[in-house]
């Protein structure tokens, strides 16, 4: 009926018409997400097995990231490190003690331990105590080595030109570079070879942004929760939008999302082929911050954050954490 009305209209009130249904239908769909995004998400708590271990993937994950720093700080994230002993203790009381990826976080417990205990720093007795006790709910569990991989550039690099198994299991975030200059020509190699990426009807609505200078990259990064440590090393940064006039209809409210995440994941591939190290950083932004960053960016505001890539040549010897992955039937 909709269709046959919009049909015997003169253009203008057709065209007027169809605008006013699309902002409806986009309306309609942007309160569905949100119904389904607050009932099912982890905002309003971790009631659920699987949010309680994506809560602790999390958290160990900043663990690691702190062990892998370029000089990591002594007694770094004590804070954090009850978190996860609070987590665990849940987990184990609630659910079970085999998950592998919350066992890799009482390894990453006894891997904290042992890197304060190599430096002779000496922990809060409380934190040691309460880590002792995770560890004794488990103590006939067999957990697995946390120490993250120290690696050679040589090493990181040598599956560049293997199969594509073997290459994409290479490609890991690093975050220690050299003050060695990437050389522009293989940014705008790797992002010609990443144009491949296919996108709904070819729009093609991922943007690359590249950012050369000190003082540009200290803003954007500053603003950014999660490089604090290695960011500053970065020599180039990339930050990855998509454009969203591209799309038109209700249906296609996340597809720049995704269009954008296909093209970050094969950016990330021609830059590890072209030997250049990367860390992806997240650009999860409150509204505040999203406006802080457009303004330091320089982005249209038709265009939504995808990542930033933090970019420098890979140094000698780098630490790269773990950060176990899910099996095939998980």
């Amino acid at each position: 009926m909709k269709k046959r009305l919009i049909k015997i209209l003169p253009y203008p009130m057709e065209e007027k018409l169809r605008k006013l249904l699309n902002t409806y239908r986009a309306k309609k769909a942007f309160l569905y997400d949100h119904r389904r995004y607050k009932d099912h998400s982890a905002t309003t708590g971790y009631n659920t097995e699987e949010k309680l271990r994506a809560r602790i993937m999390m958290v160990y994950h900043i663990a690691e990231k702190g062990l892998t720093m370029p000089i990591p700080r002594l007694g770094f994230g004590q804070e954090n490190i009850f978190t996860i002993c609070r987590y665990c203790e849940e987990y184990f009381t609630k659910y079970n003690r085999t998950n592998h990826q919350v066992l890799h976080a009482v390894a990453v417990l006894q891997e904290y331990l042992r890197f304060h205990e190599r430096n002779n720093y000496e922990l809060d007795k409380a934190l040691v105590d309460r880590i002792g006790t995770i560890k004794g709910m488990v103590k006939d569990v067999e957990i697995m080595d946390g120490k993250q991989i120290m690696i050679t550039s040589e090493e990181y690099f040598k599956e560049v030109k293997s199969d594509f198994k073997a290459f994409s299991n290479s490609r890991k975030s690093v975050r220690s570079y050299s003050e060695s200059e990437i050389p522009i020509e293989l940014i705008n190699s790797s992002i010609e070879m990443a144009n491949n990426t296919p996108s709904a009807c070819n729009r093609q609505t991922a943007r690359v942004h590249v950012y050369t200078k000190k003082e540009d990259m200290q803003k954007i990064l500053g603003e950014q929760n999660g490089n604090r440590g290695f960011g500053h090393l970065a020599d180039k940064i990339i930050v990855v939008t998509a454009e969203l006039g591209v799309f038109s209809q209700a249906m296609e409210r996340n597809q720049a999302y995704i269009d954008g995440g296909m093209y970050l994941m094969n950016l990330l591939y021609t830059l590890h082929y072209n030997k250049i190290a990367v860390c992806t950083l997240n650009c999860s932004h409150t509204p505040t911050r999203d406006k802080v960053m457009r303004n330091l960016c320089k982005i249209k505001e038709s265009e939504v954050f995808i990542a930033i890539l933090a970019c420098g040549m890979m140094p000698e010897e780098a630490s790269i954490a773990l950060s176990p992955r899910y099996g095939c039937t998980n």
